[in-house]
């Protein structure tokens, strides 16, 4: 069931056609006369990978939401395509129904049509097409900074991690270790690229991903929190996909936020 249907069916208990008004208004495709209530407001929700040596961890918050208003805080943001590769969005719901369905369907049609894994690179050509599509949308809505996916594989024909990065119109490139998207990336930046090192190990990436999600919603106003509500990490290496254990990552977490102030209470 894709992104946007799962929290609509938890969420709500209302029609089919409120649901959508609900979704328009909160997520924020509403227009650019919406008003003024949550101009400025800025939520830090972010999405991104890491490689580590043998591997990328892939990490995403769980926050689903506009301004303040709050839908979801168990939204999943990292979708497994294939046993070695999946993708990570932030930003509309509806374009991450969009992308999410297609290719979870191109990976499993071309599986049966041909009896193995689309490759890394047809992934990241197929994705490109279906990012062209909402070029417009992209452009009519910039001011909201939408966000967009990235794609993390283990590429098991060349042997190693990869990560893939996209642009607004499908343009797509392969950063050297880390990539990632969401409003609150830019704040992580320079945290990950300080701490990154190209030995580093598969508990010291996870360690990272936490902290780098702590990170960007200790400067949301409170919108989107990994302190409080634990992110969705993932691994992709030569043994496949695997999710990473809410113990582990909560054992991170709780050692990571020790000394820190300003939050009571851990909820999750």
């Amino acid at each position: 069931m894709s992104f946007s249907r799962n929290f609509l069916k938890a969420k709500f208990t209302i029609t089919g056609e409120e649901k959508m008004n609900r979704l328009v208004q909160f997520v924020g495709q509403a227009g650019p006369n919406q008003g003024n209530a949550q101009q400025g407001i800025k939520s830090s929700t972010v999405v991104f990978a890491i490689k580590y040596k043998g591997g990328v961890v892939v990490a995403g918050d769980r926050r689903t939401g506009g301004g303040y208003d709050i839908i979801s805080d168990t939204s999943v943001k990292v979708f497994k395509l294939t046993p070695f590769s999946c993708i990570a969005c932030a930003g509309y719901c509806n374009v991450i129904s969009f992308i999410e369905e297609n290719m979870s369907t191109v990976c499993n049609v071309f599986l049966g049509s041909y009896g193995q894994e689309l490759s890394t690179d047809g992934q990241a050509h197929f994705l490109k097409t279906l990012l062209e599509s909402w070029w417009f949308f992209f452009v009519r809505n910039w001011h909201w900074t939408p966000g967009l996916p990235i794609l993390a594989t283990y590429d098991v024909q060349l042997d190693r991690p990869r990560i893939i990065a996209f642009d607004y119109d499908g343009y797509f490139y392969e950063p050297p270790f880390f990539a990632g998207t969401g409003c609150g990336f830019d704040s992580i930046k320079g945290l990950v690229i300080d701490r990154w090192k190209s030995d580093i190990s598969e508990e010291e990436a996870i360690n990272l991903a936490v902290r780098a999600q702590i990170h960007s919603g200790a400067g949301s106003l409170g919108v989107s929190d990994s302190r409080i509500v634990l992110p969705t990490i993932a691994l992709i290496d030569k043994s496949g996909f695997r999710w990473v254990g809410e113990g582990i990552i909560r054992g991170h977490r709780d050692e990571l936020i020790k000394g820190m102030e300003g939050v009571t209470c851990l909820i999750s």
